[in-house]
């Protein structure tokens, strides 16, 4: 099983910070959607503040990845219950990154589907950010 279809991606991500402050960034986008016997793999463009970046979310069985390659990238790893290392990847040089995953939970169905992360980033030890992402897609 290894289907691929183009598809209409909507993101939302509501990011909320150690002092109580609320960021919102929602986006719409044309992706691409593969099924493969271990879950989902959507891959869509993003352009923000002038950068553009390649962005790829994967699931098998209850994790996901999200892949970015761009002028800055980075491999996020979201496991429920666990916290993972990784670093965003940038010009001036690595970050230390720790994603603490409360949840991830997916729908795919035929013509459309959820995905939908609940995590706290820490940036070089300190918590930056408390997550809610959801991308929705359809055919």
């Amino acid at each position: 099983m290894n289907d691929e279809m183009n598809v209409r991606v909507k993101i939302v991500s509501r990011m909320r910070e150690p002092g109580g402050d609320v960021n919102e960034i929602k986006n719409a986008r044309r992706g691409l959607l593969r099924r493969t016997a271990q879950g989902v793999e959507i891959t869509y463009d993003e352009e923000q503040d002038g950068e553009k970046a390649r962005i790829t979310l994967s699931t098998q069985g209850k994790a996901a990845r999200m892949l970015r390659r761009g002028m800055t990238s980075a491999e996020l790893r979201f496991i429920p219950g666990e916290r993972t290392s990784s670093a965003y990847v940038t010009l001036y040089g690595d970050i230390p990154v720790m994603i603490d995953t409360r949840s991830v939970s997916l729908v795919d169905e035929a013509r459309g589907g959820v995905l939908a992360l609940d995590y706290d980033c820490y940036v070089s030890g300190e918590m930056t950010y408390s997550t809610r992402f959801e991308l929705t897609w359809r055919v």
